[in-house]
């Protein structure tokens, strides 16, 4: 079974990102070395990572290990109709990346994708990728460790399918005040998503770089 971490920057108001359309490398711009080092850290001690389709389009990021030591995870990209921008950093950089799509993902779609160095198309699930489906991929392939860093929707269906096992808040000391700017999940309701009340413990609380940093796991069921 693969331990997910989720690891998100948050504004004082619960934000994901200071407005509804910019990246959230903007929060990213707010930490130390210090933090940085140790997100990296994070990183570098997972087998894999993942961000939803929406956050390679906005963001373009590289989902690499840079500012620590250690080994670069494995890409993992949900996209169910695999429409990834195909001069994104993380399709053109020639690190293992795998993007997985559903079926209704055109095959011109695919074919671009696998001409891309490094990329791997995986398929599971009919019109949006089935997440259960693709860890039980992942696990067959040695993946212990994933860590997600979002978006708002990918991290509510992990949510909404139990998926998650803990949870690492990074706290960015600013308010975005822009009430359309993306929450930590999506409150609009998807069919077979359940987002009710869920008990977490916090692990762990401090501070890093000046930011404060918590760490929740899963409340034990009695």
């Amino acid at each position: 079974m693969i331990e997910i971490t989720t690891l998100s920057e948050l504004t004082i108001d619960g934000k994901l990102a200071l407005h509804r359309a910019s990246s959230s490398k903007e929060l990213f711009n707010y930490s130390t070395g210090e933090l940085k080092a140790w997100f990296h850290t994070q990183r570098a001690l997972c087998d894999a990572i993942m961000v939803g389709a929406n956050t390679v389009r906005v963001d373009d990021p590289q989902l690499t290990v840079r500012h620590a030591p250690g080994e670069n995870p494995l890409r993992v990209i949900p996209s169910s109709d695999g429409l990834l921008p195909l001069s994104a950093a993380l399709l053109n950089d020639g690190f293992p990346t795998l993007v997985a799509v559903a079926r209704k993902a055109q095959p011109g779609t695919v074919a671009a994708l696998q001409t891309k160095p490094g990329v791997e198309v995986v398929c599971c699930g009919e019109t949006e990728v089935d997440l259960a489906a693709l860890m039980d991929i992942l696990a067959a392939r040695g993946v212990r460790s994933l860590i997600v860093e979002g978006g708002s929707t990918l991290l509510s269906s992990l949510f909404g399918h139990d998926l998650v096992s803990r949870i690492i808040i990074k706290h960015i000391p600013v308010i975005s005040g822009d009430p359309e700017a993306p929450t930590y999940l999506t409150l609009t309701p998807r069919a077979g998503l359940n987002l009710g009340v869920s008990r977490w413990r916090m692990d762990d609380w401090f501070v890093k770089g000046g930011i404060g940093v918590s760490v929740y796991a899963r409340e034990a069921v009695t």
